[in-house]
């Protein structure tokens, strides 16, 4: 008999011996034998029940989770000799660890030929990840020193209790007593940021500014909004002695679109949320599809499933999620009125949110408002010849508008100064008679002139 993957010999007892017990069950289990030296020559031991006492003690109370139903322990006589044998066989909550040492390669240790040797954070990771079917969020943080100074502070500000009892009812310890991933997203030590960009322009040509956001994904979250509402610009339009106010992006519509990305990104990606503002519109792209089970279009119809379910729980809590489900529908709700949508773009493995900037969509069309005013005079003839049949009251003028490059209902009711009914009588008796084409459905319909 000799020293092999699943086979270990002891001279005597040590502590180190729990190093050895820890690589067997990380990795396809196997014997030790306490008695016999390296070369395999049987030196025995003298009291066997001391040894094999100590073995218990020390398994019970050095190794996390909890070994003890995957060790036993049994006694032969070899060459004369007492020799005392630990079975141990691979355990079902990997990985083990040294308790003073923690989930780190220091700690976690896996058999590879006849050593036992520290695990890499792959092989640590890999281990976590095929144990069981649990949220990455329940997984076992690899970092246990954490920090909660944001959370106690933020929920002392919610009236709520955070004390070890709401720690694991909350999912930020495991059952072992270990931080969970949840904790470390919560926790100062937070690995993840949110990097935010403001582009020149309407593409990722030029920075104008940038920012990285770092520490508990709360404060995270909290400093982004507040930093999105300083570049959320307002426009003021003057109606008569009326003053009316526009906002570039619905409040509540970049809020919500801010808090889908938080709470339901996956973490087991590594990476951050991304946010690109442009002069047009603004782009929030977290990493993660769709979680399994959910389609686009059930996304759409308000269908929700929790990626990150405890976490979205503490959102809840802190009444930054008043229901469950309702972010697309009312970021959707934001923009029902506006003549424009958000758009939603889904990959395998990324959820992107474009919301458009009302306050460029509006100067664009106040100023092609401006220019088709200053020149129906001269412009609507040569739209109305093209088509070269009469036509009823205010049909030049929407034709007129159409041949400047308005395209959508909306526009050319502010162009024409028309009522929303007289513009959408003209506009259905153009297509009617084939002066023009409808394209498009819904909101997303747009006419066009159809010169001869």
């Amino acid at each position: 008999m000799t020293e092999g993957m699943r086979t270990e010999f002891k001279r005597e007892y040590a502590e180190t011996i729990r190093k050895t017990v820890i690589a067997f069950a990380n990795t396809e289990g196997g014997t030790i034998y306490i008695g016999i030296d390296d070369d395999g020559n049987v030196v025995g031991v003298e009291d066997v029940d001391d040894v094999q006492k100590k073995v218990v003690s020390s398994c019970r109370d050095g190794i996390a989770p909890d070994i003890m139903q995957f060790i036993a322990l049994d006694n032969q006589i070899m060459d004369g000799k007492s020799i005392v044998i630990i079975i141990v066989q691979r355990g079902t909550s990997c990985p083990y660890y040294l308790k003073n040492k923690g989930i780190r390669p220091e700690g976690v240790y896996v058999r590879r030929g006849s050593a036992s040797i520290p695990a890499s954070r792959a092989e640590i990771l890999h281990m976590i990840r095929v144990t069981g079917d649990a949220h990455y969020e329940e997984e076992r943080s690899l970092l246990q020193e954490l920090s909660f100074g944001t959370m106690k502070h933020v929920f002392a500000e919610h009236q709520l209790e955070l004390g070890e009892v709401q720690m694991r009812t909350l999912g930020l310890r495991a059952a072992d007593g270990e931080y969970t991933n949840l904790a470390r997203l919560l926790s100062e030590e937070c690995s993840h940021t949110i990097k935010v960009a403001v582009f020149q322009g309407t593409t990722k040509t030029v920075f104008k500014k940038r920012r990285e956001f770092s520490g508990s994904i709360l404060q995270q979250a909290s400093d982004v909004a507040d930093y999105l509402d300083v570049l959320n610009d307002t426009r003021s339009e003057i109606h008569g002695l009326r003053r009316t106010d526009l906002r570039a992006y619905p409040p509540e519509a970049l809020r919500e679109a801010l808090i889908n990305a938080v709470v339901h990104r996956e973490y087991a990606l590594s990476g951050s949320i991304l946010i690109s503002l442009f002069d047009n519109a603004v782009e929030i792209l977290s990493l993660g599809g769709l979680p399994e089970g959910l389609t686009y279009a059930d996304m759409m119809a308000g269908a929700s499933i929790q990626r990150n379910p405890h976490l979205a729980n503490i959102f809840y809590r802190l009444e930054y999620i008043e229901a469950y489900g309702t972010g697309i529908r009312k970021i959707r709700e934001c923009y029902r009125e506006t003549g424009v949508e958000p758009t939603f773009l889904v990959t395998d493995n990324a959820f992107k949110v474009t919301l458009p900037n009302l306050a460029f969509l509006r100067g664009q069309e106040v100023h092609a408002s401006t220019i088709v005013r200053e020149r129906q005079t001269t412009n609507y003839q040569a739209a109305w010849d093209a088509n070269d049949v009469p036509g009823r009251p205010g049909e030049k003028e929407i034709l007129a508008a159409l041949s400047s490059g308005l395209t959508t209902r909306r526009a050319l009711q502010e162009a024409t100064g028309f009522s929303l009914t007289k513009t959408r009588n003209i506009l259905n008796h153009l297509v009617e008679t084939q002066r023009i084409r409808r394209d498009g459905k819904g909101k997303n319909v747009r006419y066009v002139l159809q010169l001869a």
